[in-house]
């Protein structure tokens, strides 16, 4: 058993001048396999006198023997482990650091996650090890010998009927000019598929199958190959040939439908929020201090003010949230892990330390209030007393990705994807949203930064301006852009005249005509509405959607006023601190284009399931095989590597193939962040179920060709 206590004389001494302390180890207490040590020329083997400096300062701090100002650093690290880098896809200038090694063939990302294995190697435990890698090999082990897919969710709540699904959006690692039609999963790499070239299906007759880097047929190039075949092109995204598309589909659907059915106040899956932990009182404003704090009536005094951190949406109540929640919890059948939402505090998205997001909890309507407005809820407090996961939370503000691209159409050479909802933001649209739209500057001069316009989302789509057929191409087109589309209506009858010429004066809409345009029937209560434009379709970049439009009453809640811009101001600061800040938004450019949602926010954990490069169920040879078994053309070898339980013996009281594993699992993470991580399948249950009862003339930005510096991606330095 090796101990951190021993030195080296003559190297102490050598090291003095430095006051570094070496701390000698047995390199032969090692499980390191030099087999798995990546061998492409990209990898380099960089100086790792930093990584166990980290490493002993861990060591010595896990045993008590550190002292203060002392630096300590490992002679050497275990037998078989080395530390290598490699370019990082956003910008090749950096590198980016990796420790290989690990008997399973993955890399530890950080000291962080190796810690725990190098403890226990440098300590003989005995008990099964706990690093991130063990625990996923352990996985592996236990279903080989059950001959079953790895499965199993934490204990806690199960996930309900809308929680966070896994992306559509694109895959991991690859430039945010490709739409996707599978993201691959983050393995060791983050590799997914290669840059700028989205899964998809074969095309048809007379077309060459094109794949992606899993063997996915890419539907999205043989498209723009068949559009520039027939020059003009109408069709459904269909992906047949992929398990992620296949299983989620229905899930998915369900979804969206009942996100339409929602009050636009309800959080969604996947949006970042402002909440605090459970309160007792009501939350108003305090004239002596300035801010916004706790009052308990019953007591007639304050309480405070909330520890306000921001947090991302895992999970949605099983129990409808009604109005009054908003400031004071109704009546509910069940406990807050059910009733309430399951919200984890936002890590830095541009540090490998995730460790925030372990703390989470389940809260009440009443506790989280939209990200947006946080300069509301925040004003008073000096900014060293915030919370640090709201500044991490501001630097996603200039950040989008797309969700569920089902179309697609086009005329040579230019295309476009329809897409059912976008993630800007903290916030996901849907198409039926209203939403706010930013005023452009001469209405910010004349109003004083009054929003006046809203739209319904008719369209969201992804434009492809001069389309690239060539099959080897990473890129499906030279230039990208985002476009909303949809009707504007205002209640300022100044507004209602605009593109009239002012030549006559407009009408307001009818109270029915009003119940027929917005989903929320209580929009009426803001007053008359008029078409703007006359009722024609506006075009908008992401970048003049604010937000979506809450109905009066929870306005009145929420605010204490029914203004519509009354956040304005904190989204155009909190865009351009995060366009200061996030690095890795190109340069020139205003947005970071995510290929996914849990790529946007850099998370490596939802609900606590990995989602990502340490996903468990993702097999794709065994996935395609069952995918064969499904359409009748599996051969015998197919039938073997779909790993389908045999009927030898005593059948089973309960079937489960690898298909319905995957589609149950599937549909517990596909269920709600639309955006998320396609490459991130939940497993099973992870207990019972709940008791159940019988103007555009704003500038827009164009994605030009340079798509090497527009990559997405989330690859970050080595940090603690």
């Amino acid at each position: 058993m090796s101990r951190p206590h021993s030195l080296h004389p003559e190297e102490e001494d050598v090291n003095e001048s430095e006051n570094v302390i070496i701390v000698p180890i047995d390199g032969s207490f090692s499980d390191g396999d030099k087999s798995t040590w990546p061998t492409e020329a990209r990898f380099g083997m960089p100086d790792d006198s930093n990584y166990r400096e980290k490493l002993a300062t861990l060591w010595l701090q896990k045993t008590g023997a550190y002292e203060e100002g002392m630096r300590y650093m490992i002679d050497r690290l275990p037998d078989g482990y080395a530390l290598f880098d490699r370019p990082r896809g956003t910008d090749p200038t950096i590198r980016d650091r990796f420790l290989w090694g690990h008997p399973i063939g993955q890399y530890f990302p950080s000291t962080i996650q190796f810690f725990p294995h190098f403890y226990r190697l440098m300590t003989g435990g005995s008990d099964s090890c706990s690093c991130m890698l063990c625990v996923k090999m352990a996985k592996r082990e236990k279903a080989i010998v059950d001959g079953v897919a790895p499965r199993g969710r934490r204990p806690g709540r199960p996930p309900g009927s809308q929680n966070v699904v896994r992306p559509v959006d694109m895959p991991p690692r690859r430039p945010p000019g490709r739409p996707r039609g599978r993201p691959a999963i983050n393995l060791p790499r983050r590799p997914g598929r290669p840059p700028g070239r989205p899964p998809g299906r074969s095309a048809g007759a007379g077309l060459r199958s094109v794949l992606d880097a899993e063997g996915t047929p890419d539907v999205f190039k043989m498209s723009v190959m068949k559009l520039k075949v027939h020059g003009v092109l109408d069709e459904g995204i269909k992906e047949t040939g992929s398990m992620d598309w296949r299983a989620e589909r229905s899930a998915l659907d369900e979804y969206i439908e009942q996100l339409g059915m929602q009050p636009s106040y309800v959080p969604r899956p996947g949006e970042v929020v402002l909440w605090a932990p459970d309160y007792q009182g009501e939350l108003a404003w305090n004239q002596e201090t300035m801010r916004i704090q706790i009052y308990s009536p019953g007591q007639d005094q304050w309480l405070g003010t909330p520890e306000w951190r921001a947090g991302v949406v895992g999970q949605t109540p099983e129990e409808d949230p009604v109005l009054q929640d908003l400031v004071e919890t109704a009546s509910k059948k069940w406990g807050v892990n059910y009733s309430g939402f399951r919200v984890e505090t936002f890590p830095d998205p541009l540090s490998y330390d995730k460790s925030y997001s372990l703390q989470y909890k389940y809260v009440h309507l009443k506790c989280i209030k939209p990200f947006n407005a946080y300069e509301l809820f925040l004003q008073g407090i000096p900014r060293e007393n915030l919370h640090p996961s709201i500044a991490y939370a501001m630097t996603i503000m200039s950040s989008f990705s797309l969700l569920d691209k089902y179309h697609f159409r086009g005329a040579w050479p230019d295309a476009a994807i329809y897409c059912r909802g976008i993630f800007i933001g903290a916030e996901l649209l849907i198409i039926g949203d209203a939403v706010r739209l930013k005023p452009n500057t001469q209405s910010l001069l004349e109003t004083g930064g009054a929003v006046e316009d809203i739209m319904v989302i008719d369209e969201i789509r992804l434009e492809l301006i001069n389309c690239v057929d060539e099959a080897r191409s990473d890129q499906l087109a030279e230039q990208y852009q985002v476009r909303i589309a949809g009707k504007v209506y205002t209640s300022t009858p100044r507004r209602a005249n605009a593109g009239t010429g002012r030549l006559s004066k407009q009408l307001p809409m009818k109270p029915e005509e009003v119940i027929d345009v917005f989903q929320s029937v209580g929009m009426g209560g803001y007053g008359d509405w008029y078409r703007v434009w006359r009722g024609a379709t506006v075009e908008v970049s992401q970048d003049m959607i604010l937000g979506r439009c809450y109905d009066p009453d929870a306005m009145d809640l929420l605010y204490g006023s029914r203004s519509l811009g009354l956040d304005l101001m904190g989204i155009i600061e909190g865009r351009e601190y995060s366009r200061k800040v996030d690095e890795r938004i190109p340069e020139g450019k205003n947005w970071f284009w995510g290929d996914f949602r849990t790529q946007t926010l850099a998370i490596d954990t939802l609900n606590g399931e990995d989602v990502g490069y340490y996903s468990e169920v993702r097999e794709l040879k065994m996935w395609r095989a069952n995918l064969r078994v499904l359409d009748g053309t599996a051969d015998s070898a197919d039938l073997r590597e779909a790993r389908i339980p045999g009927d030898v013996g005593r059948p089973s009281t309960k079937f489960r193939s690898n298909f319905a594993e995957v589609g149950k699992t599937s549909k517990l993470v596909s269920t709600g962040l639309g955006g998320a991580d396609v490459s991130n399948p939940v497993s099973s249950e992870e207990g019972p179920n709940p008791p159940t009862e019988e103007d555009t003339s704003e500038p827009e930005e164009i994605f030009p060709l340079r798509i090497d510096q527009l990559r997405g991606g989330t690859d970050e330095s080595e940090g603690w």
